[in-house]
This record gives C-alpha cells, sequence and structure tokens, in this order.
C-alpha cells in the first residue's frame, strides 16, 4: 500500500497524512515540495509527482488525498480557479499513465461551499448542491474534474466537509471560527462578527474529519470491484451547533470572555443561516474509529496550541 497526501502541511491534510499511516499502513510518497506561489510551477511539479507516484506505485494497491488549497469564501474568482487548474493538471498526469494497481483518489470538498443555496436542511450526500460564491463554484468544478477525469481510472471518493477546526488551523485565512475565537481570546484584541449568534454550522474536529475521511478511502479500496465508480460523502458531527453556543463554549473552557465587535464583511453574503448536516454512514467497525472530540475538549485544544504559538515568534501564521 502506497499513500500520498498532497496538502500534508495544512490544517486537514496533515490529519489525513497521520491517520492514513495508523490505518492504510504501508509505503507514504513523499515527492519534493509544491511550490503553490508560482501556478504554473506548481501545476509541473503536481504533474511530475503524478509519474513519480506511478512508478513508485507499481502495481500495488494505493490512495492519494487531495487535501490542498488556500481559498475560502472571501477569495476571488481568480484565486479559486487557481486551485482548479491545480488540480486539473495532476488528473490530466494520473489519466495518461496511472498506477497499475487498485487505487483511490480523495477529494476534499465543502459541504458548506457546495451545499450554501441549497433548499431544506439538514443536507446529505444526496442534496443537490447550489453554491453562492466562487468559493462554492470552484469545490464544484473540482468534484466535477475529479469524476470525469478519473472515469475508468480508479474509484473517486468526495468528501464533503463540514466545518473543521483543530490545533494548527492558519490564522492568515478569514476562517475558522474557533481558532478566531481562542486568538481574540488570549490576545484581548475584540473579533468582528458577521454573521447571526444563531447562525447553525456543523463543527468538526480536524482529526475526527480525518479519521473519516481515510475510512471512506479505506472503504472503497476494500469494495473496489472495477475502476468506474465514484462516491459523494458528508464529512461532519452531525451535531449542529450555534455560533452563540461556540462563544460560550470557548468562554467556559478558557474561564476568559471573549471580546466581540459587529462588523461586516462582503463574504457574509454567502454564508447562509441554517447548514445543518447529515454525515454519511462510515462502512468499517466502530472499534476502528476514534471516540468523537466533544467541542469542549477541541476547543481547549485550539486555545492551549494558540497560546504556544503567541509564544513561539513564527508560528501563529501557520
Amino acid at each position: 500500500m502506497i499513500t500520498w497526501t498532497i496538502g500534508s502541511t495544512g490544517l486537514i491534510g496533515s490529519a489525513i497524512a497521520r491517520r492514513s499511516a495508523l490505518m492504510l499502513p504501508g509505503t507514504t510518497f513523499n515527492p519534493d515540495p509544491i511550490p503553490w506561489a508560482d501556478p504554473r510551477a506548481a501545476q509541473e511539479s503536481l504533474a511530475n509527482g503524478a509519474k513519480a507516484f506511478a512508478q513508485a506505485a507499481g502495481s500495488q494497491p494505493w490512495a492519494i488525498f487531495w487535501a490542498a488549497g488556500a481559498a475560502t469564501v472571501s477569495s476571488t474568482s481568480a484565486q479559486c480557479l487557481t486551485e482548479v487548474d491545480s488540480l486539473t493538471a495532476l488528473l490530466q498526469a494520473l489519466r495518461a499513465d496511472p498506477p497499475a494497481g487498485p487505487g483511490v483518489f480523495f477529494l476534499a470538498s465543502s459541504a458548506g461551499g457546495v451545499y450554501s443555496g441549497s433548499a431544506k436542511p439538514p443536507f446529505d450526500d444526496h442534496t443537490v448542491p447550489r453554491p453562492l460564491n466562487d468559493y462554492g463554484e470552484a469545490k464544484l468544478l473540482q468534484e466535477q474534474a475529479v469524476i470525469r477525469g478519473l472515469r475508468d481510472v480508479c474509484e473517486v471518493v468526495i468528501g464533503r466537509f463540514s466545518n473543521i477546526y483543530g490545533p494548527g488551523q492558519n490564522l492568515d485565512k478569514l476562517q475558522g471560527i474557533v481558532s478566531r475565537l481562542a486568538l481574540a481570546t488570549a490576545t484581548r484584541q475584540p473579533l468582528n462578527m458577521f454573521v447571526s449568534l444563531d447562525t447553525l454550522r456543523d463543527y468538526l474536529f480536524v482529526e475526527d474529519a480525518a479519521a473519516q475521511a481515510v475510512a471512506h478511502t479505506r472503504s472503497a479500496l476494500d469494495g473496489t470491484p472495477n475502476r468506474a465508480s465514484h462516491r459523494i460523502l458528508v464529512i461532519a458531527s452531525g451535531e449542529p451547533v450555534a455560533l452563540s453556543h461556540v462563544i460560550r463554549t470557548v468562554q467556559t473552557v478558557t474561564k476568559k470572555r471573549v471580546p466581540l465587535a459587529l462588523g461586516s464583511h462582503p463574504s457574509s453574503v454567502g454564508q447562509v443561516h441554517d447548514l445543518r448536516l447529515i454525515p454519511s454512514a462510515i462502512e468499517c467497525s466502530a472499534s476502528a474509529m476514534p471516540t468523537p472530540t466533544h467541542l469542549a475538549a477541541g476547543a481547549r485544544a485550539v486555545y492551549d496550541d494558540i497560546l504556544r504559538r503567541l509564544q513561539l515568534p513564527g508560528l501563529t501564521a501557520r
């Protein structure tokens, strides 16, 4: 078994890399870092990486996890489409020269992005996606590109993640409310709130999200009958909470009041009130999955990580 996690330095990518080492034991493919700052160079690097991966995989089972991307709901259309182009370059190389053995390609997508305009929550893997912004449109384009590009090549698993949070989140990006609440609490700098406090979201601790992603991938690999199918799955906790509850939880675990201010931002247009989700069933033994992380425990881990990073210059914007 050989695995390759693209985006392994990010929040969900690093967790998937750790979890796949436990649940998909074998060899980890580690090519040179992708030069994401240069789109053309990144595309060339991804194509070369795909060729090297195929050679390294030979005829053994394999899995590739795409967890790359820095775009958010506030990103421009051009920024979002650049990530689509990067993924497409990889897909073209894989289709031209695929590994000989059975494999699975996992794409990390966004439930919030693709379901932002969908009707009648809670949403599940049968809900018709209807994005409201460039970010969601790009995620849907990525999903379509993977299904189209890898047909007859390998099994495809598309994981539409809920709101993922955890230690190590990039604080330069306008996302990650748990991390931003923890940062505001630690620094005493007010955090502008752009949405209503009764906004409903599904928060999933990053290690739990990674475990679900790898479990779904392993299930697809174990049950591979041919190279022509794909699965679209919702990866979530199934326990939606209001933003006001998240704020109270952070205040409880830190024993400090979170400094808040009311504000506005263009990205709030695409922020809908109700994004309840129904997670897809996991086809594996319950003993193979970690005990779900309670929001309070997850928030505590995030806050402790923020305190550590504030004490070490250069780590805050990780």
